[in-house]
Order: structure tokens, then sequence, then C-alpha cells
């Protein structure tokens, strides 16, 4: 008996195994609790002075509201933030907002986009066009030409691949021999600049292999705590960079193996910086504006990310306010021309000459129209902004975007996230036959051999 219980227990062992491992992948790891920190952080922001131009309490602050759904584009809130806006811009005098500065432009593009503000009139002012200046953009190395490029990728109407394109070339030429960014173009990979940059390239194909690398060293330099350091000096910045940068990418920020570090995540490392109602900075301080910001859009990057919306950057899915949907073009009907009249032959038998028939009327074609060129390029999925001006707390400004798709609720997200997305659906409708196949053949296995044990 002790015999036939051991095998009993072992068959069923071996089913239980096999069942396991048939429906593991059917169900993909919950997504890391960051609900009531991710609502908690936009109460914070929309309980906080009206946002207006600027690095922080601005573009960064109105992009999380908007890309979460917490604040709608047409509300009173944001009308009003518009309105500055405008007065700003047509007080400036030009759609260039700053002589040195193109990511003031950039900054200010994402902000509108995500309102459904059309960045090309605004006050009667392009601002997309400097960044097709591209002497102008890369004035500020690298850190120019990763926002412009997050900034015209917002919203595919804005066109302008040449200028994308440079910047993804610019982009790839400074990439570190180790893989990565630095904001200098030398020394070590820094997490903020590599982050921002996997940010920007994550649209485009033909940058697949540094992204690659780029991954790997940030996955090395990653703290031992699951954070990231910036010029030595940890901060939850660097982390919501990562975050941001990572749902871009397709990859989780809460469970991907390569960024967990003795069992903490990069996204467990930046909840671990909440106070309550913010973020802070470092571990030791309190609530911080900018930390709150760029954790606000990163957390709104994240829930995207596991509801399968766009990535916090691809703002396609926001329209445009008061846009009217172009009609398609109409040909110009063309003219049937009229048949050759047939000459009758005359009653003297002499030859005479054959009568002329009357010219056909030249059918006029239709004039075609000029068709404006949509833009070439679709972006993939988002991206992250980091300002260069220096801020006393931060060793170097982070960069600042948000989150592209659907809405969350008003009341901030408190519901339970849903599984992470990827493509288990249809995997599964093929899986699962297999897996009753071989739970059966398990079962008939085992009972054959129960019946040989009992016999003996």
């Amino acid at each position: 008996m002790p015999h036939n219980r051991t095998t009993q227990l072992t068959a069923l062992f071996a089913l239980l195994l096999a069942a396991i491992l048939v429906f593991a992948p059917l169900y993909p790891a919950r997504a890391a609790s960051y609900g009531s920190e991710y609502g908690a952080v936009l109460t914070y922001l929309e309980n906080g002075p009206a946002p207006a131009f600027g690095s922080i309490g601005g573009e960064w602050k109105v992009l999380a509201l908007a890309r979460s759904g917490r604040i709608a584009p047409e509300s009173a809130y944001m009308n009003a933030y518009y309105g500055r806006i405008e007065s700003m811009v047509a007080e400036n005098g030009s759609p260039k907002l700053d002589r040195n500065r193109s990511t003031e432009n950039s900054r200010l593009i994402i902000a509108l986009t995500s309102i459904g503000r059309d960045a090309r009139n605004v006050a009667g002012f392009d601002l997309t066009e400097p960044l097709g200046d591209f002497n102008y953009v890369k004035k500020q190395g690298i850190n120019g030409a990763i926002y412009a490029l997050i900034a015209l990728d917002t919203n595919s109407a804005y066109g302008m691949s040449a200028a994308k394109q440079q910047c993804v070339d610019f982009i790839l030429g400074r990439e570190l021999s180790g893989g990565g960014w630095s904001l200098t173009g030398a020394g070590a990979a820094d997490p903020d600049i590599t982050a921002a940059a996997l940010t920007a390239l994550s649209r485009y194909p033909s940058a697949a292999s540094a992204v690659s690398r780029a991954v790997s060293r940030l996955s090395e330099i990653q703290d031992a705590d699951g954070g990231f350091s910036s010029m030595g000096a940890p901060s939850s910045e660097s982390c919501s960079q990562v975050v941001t940068a990572l749902c871009a990418l397709g990859i989780n920020p809460a469970t991907d193996a390569r960024f967990v570090k003795n069992g903490h995540s990069v996204l467990d490392a930046l909840l671990g910086f909440f106070r309550g109602t913010g973020f802070a900075h470092t571990a030791d301080g309190g609530v911080n504006a900018m930390a709150s910001e760029q954790a606000a859009y990163a957390l709104c990057a994240y829930d995207r990310f596991v509801h399968g919306r766009n990535a916090l950057f691809n703002m396609n899915d926001v329209a445009f306010i008061g846009a009217q949907p172009t009609p398609a073009p109409t040909a110009a009907p063309t003219a049937t021309p009229r048949p050759t009249a047939t000459p009758r032959p005359t009653a003297t038998p002499a030859p005479t000459p054959a009568p002329t028939a009357a010219p056909s009327p030249t059918p006029t074609e239709a004039p075609t129209e000029a068709l404006t060129e949509a833009p070439t390029e679709v972006p993939t999925e988002a991206i992250t902004e980091a300002p260069t001006e220096a801020i006393t707390e931060a060793p170097t400004e982070a960069i600042t975007e948000a989150p592209l798709e659907t809405e969350v609720p008003t009341a901030g997200p408190t519901e339970a996230p849903s599984p992470e997305p990827g493509k288990r659906t249809t995997a599964a409708r093929y899986i699962l036959p297999a897996a009753g196949v071989l739970l059966a053949i398990g079962a008939a296995t085992a009972a054959v051999l129960l019946r040989r044990k009992a016999g003996r």
C-alpha cells in the first residue's frame, strides 16, 4: 500500500506539473500595484498651481494630466492654459520661443498635442517650423535632437520626415562605444539621456541595433536596489525616464528580468520615492514638483502599456480640436470626344478631294489636384525629454513626457490594472486544445501505471 500511495502521488504530481507548464503561458504576470500612487500624484498635480509655460509646473504637468485622462482637453482648466500660451506666443512675436534652446518649442508641442491643439497654428505661428532648422536644434546637442524627434512624432500630421531623419541620424551618431548615450557624447552612459534617446528611437526600425545595445547597457548600470543613478546620484527622475522608455519599447519595467535586481524592479524603485501625495527627488527628500511630474507621466506610460493603449508620446489618438476632415478631391469629368463624320460618295466618277472631317474636340484633361502628402513616418510607440536647465535639486534635469492613449477615469486610476498586454489571446486558441490532449494523455498514462502497480 505505501508503494501504491507513492506511485499515485508521483503520477498526480506529474499531471499537475504538466498542467502548469501548458497553462502558465496563457496567464501573464499581473501588473505591479501602482494605482494608489498614480491616483495620488495626479491629484497632487491637479490641485497645485495652474500650469503655465515652463519646464516645471507647465508642459510636463499638462502632459500627465491630459494623457492620463484626469483632465479633458476641452475643459476650462486646459482652455485657460491654452489661453495663457496663446498670449505668450503672441507677445513673443515669433515661432522660435528661445534663440538657443529648441527644447522650449519641443516641450510645448508635446503638451499642446496632448490636449488636441495643433502646434502649427498657435496665435498665428507654426511652432513646429523652427525644428526644421537642424542647426538650431543641435545647439542643444543630443538633448535638442531627442526632444525635437519626440515632439514631431507626437502626431503624424506634423510630417517633417527630413527633419526627423536628421535627428535620428544625429542621435545614432552620438552612441557610446559600450552602448547608450550621455549628454556630452563621451564618458559613461547616463540613464536619463539613454532612456530619453530610447524613447525617441522606439519607432524607428533602422535604430534597432543601437536600441538593443542601449537596453543591455541600461540593465548593466541599474543599481542593486532596482533604481538608477545619474552622475552618481540616485534619483526618482532617472527611474521615471527608464520606466517611460521601457514602456515605449514594449518592455515591462515591473517584470522583465533584465530590470529586476535582488528582487526589486525599476518600477518598485520608482514607487519607493512616493511620499503620500507626490514623489521625492532623492531617497531622503520630501515631495518635489519636478520629480512628481516625471513620475506621473512615467506611471501614465506604464498604465497605458499594461492596458494596451497607445504609447505615452504617440498621440495619434488625440484629435485636433475644431479640425474638419479633409474632403476627398473630386476629379473633374472628362469630356467625351465626338465621333468623326463619314464623307458621302460624290456622283461624279472623277475622284474628288476627300471631304475634311470636322475636327473632333480634344477632351479637356481634368486638372490633377495637388494632394497634401501625408507624413510617411508613423511613430511606433512613445518618448521622454530631459530639460537642460540646471535644477537646484537635480544633477541634470530629467526628461518629461506623457502617455498617449486611452483615458483613465477622472477620479484617478484606482482599479486593479489588467494583465500585461501581450500576444496571448491568439495563442490561446491553439494552446488550449493542445493542453487538453496532453492532459488526457497524461491521465491515461497515470491510470495504466496505477493498474500495473496494483497488479503487482
